[in-house]
């Protein structure tokens, strides 16, 4: 190897690169030299330390408390210090856990100085929970920035292993190779623009943009000028504008909650789609319509239709593909998994270095009903992760925030057949947690827990009959014969 390269300079600049810290203490105990990373540690600059002796630096003004300087000792004693695991506390109150190795540096046996080498424990951490050193071998992708057609999302990113949400991928796989329209049904937060926009990203309208808006979320006034666009002069201030249903062209419109379009303003978009074509507010001029479109409502489309909140015609229309996702609760084998979806996540984004949630939060996360959904679930862990302190390996119910301990313990005190349910369907995980009273009559048990499950199907959907009844997988004359057995009224059971 060519000696030449090999300078001081050359030496200096591979210090500056280490990700451990690096200190160089003259003989005297001054601080001479501390690399970058030492710096990022300390919470230092040159300025303050440099030509300082150790014993004020980390005894005085700079550190909260004092300590035994590993480096001090090797000066006078000529001893290393090898691999020893210390602790400190900055003048900010943060807390420093490194380990630390002092060396002697000696001159024809006499000591010139110490250098140290200090690596942060808990930058450690963080980098074997990255890279799954603690058994979490499973790897996620997060986006951080949109992709060039205005999505974030593909099918690979929606998690969960639950026949519900498979059979609901498959058949948003299947309905993304056609052209035709699609309705997306599904509770709030259970994730139908993560699944429309994965529909976008798997159809032959990739290339063209995702254009979303929430019906619910605009002033009827402006949605009009917004889906269609608007003619100049149209209206005082008017101008030339294209419409959403425009600036989509060859790609896709999701139009979420659509059931909160005003009815007058349906009929539009049903002439719209059924002739293909738009026309701007104002202007006489007809365009083609080259989109597709991708609706999605929170509230069963039967419901809507009887509510007169969604015309029966417009539904047909957008439906020749439906969607139904499932919620938390009905696929609540999935839970796990995206509580370690969203633990991986936010120690990358929080610089936390949480590995798993205790196994008490694990039984109340599934005993819970999220009516929240996903997104309920992601708040929830992400609000407990920015409980934890720094060195954290385990969420705990400790770590939830005061006002979601009592929104827990209300939703389950107010359910308890929920609460029941959800113990028995753990019980292979749980054995510790009662799920029913045993009698000594099997017949007694079997009737006593088939009413159970009648009055959470009849919970989850609010007591609509025929909802329970496809939950259940029977025939709604079946479930009014088992109603009437049990004396349940389903009327009971609606939302006041």
């Amino acid at each position: 190897m060519n000696k030449d390269i090999m300078t001081k300079g050359l030496f200096i600049d591979i210090i500056e690169h280490l990700y451990v810290a690096v200190y160089i203490i003259d003989k005297d105990g001054n601080m001479i030299y501390l690399n970058q990373a030492a710096k990022k540690m300390d919470h230092l600059e040159d300025e303050e330390v440099l030509g300082e002796n150790l014993a004020e630096i980390y005894c005085g003004t700079v550190f909260q408390e004092s300590m035994n300087s590993p480096c001090l000792d090797t000066l006078n004693s000529g001893k290393p210090h090898i691999q020893e695991n210390l602790e400190w506390f900055l003048a900010d109150g943060a807390r420093v856990n490194a380990i630390t190795s002092t060396y002697p540096i000696k001159e024809k046996g006499e000591i010139k100085g110490v250098y140290a080498i200090s690596e942060n424990v808990e930058q450690l951490k963080k980098h074997l929970i990255k890279e799954g050193a603690f058994g979490n071998k499973k790897t996620y992708r997060f986006r951080n920035k949109m992709m060039k057609n205005g999505t974030q999302y593909v099918f690979n990113d929606i998690i969960g292993e639950s026949e519900l949400i498979k059979n609901a991928i498959a058949m948003a796989r299947r309905f993304a190779a056609k052209k035709l329209p699609i309705m997306i049904y599904g509770e709030t937060g259970t994730g139908k623009e993560m699944f429309a926009q994965s529909i976008h990203n798997a159809s032959s309208f990739v290339a063209g943009p995702f254009m979303p808006i929430n019906c619910a979320a605009i002033p009827e006034t402006l949605l009009e000028s917004i889906l269609f666009g608007t003619a100049k002069g149209a209206f005082t201030g008017a101008v030339d504008n294209p419409g959403l249903l425009e600036k989509a062209e060859n790609g896709t419109v999701f139009l979420d909650e659509i059931n909160s379009m005003p009815v007058q303003l349906q009929a539009k978009l049903l002439r719209a789609l059924q002739e293909k074509e738009v026309q701007r507010i104002g202007d006489n001029k007809v365009r083609k319509l080259h989109c597709r479109i991708i609706s999605a409502t929170n509230q069963l489309p039967s419901d809507a239709i009887r509510a007169h909140e969604l015309r029966e015609d417009l539904f047909y229309r957008l439906s020749t593909g439906m969607i139904w996702i499932p919620s938390l609760h009905e696929r609540s084998e999935d839970i796990d998994a995206l509580v370690d979806f969203f633990i991986v996540k936010n120690n990358e984004e929080m610089e936390t270095t949480i590995l798993a949630p205790s196994a008490e939060l694990k039984k109340l996360f599934h005993a819970y009903l999220w009516p929240g959904n996903i997104r309920e679930l992601a708040n929830a862990v992400e609000s407990s992760m920015n409980m934890t302190t720094p060195g954290e390996t385990t969420l705990d119910l400790r770590h939830l925030p005061t006002y979601l301990k009592q929104h827990f313990s209300e939703e389950l005190a107010s359910v308890p057949e929920a609460q029941a349910i959800f113990s028995l369907r753990n019980e292979h995980r749980y054995s510790d947690m009662p799920v029913i009273h045993l009698h000594n009559d099997i017949n007694t048990m079997v009737d006593s827990y088939e009413k159970e499950i009648l009055k959470f199907a009849l919970t989850s959907t609010r007591g609509h009959l025929c909802r329970c009844s496809e939950k259940l997988g029977i025939s709604r004359q079946s479930l009014s014969v088992k109603l009437k057995k049990y004396n349940l009224d389903p009327q009971k059971f609606k939302i006041k």
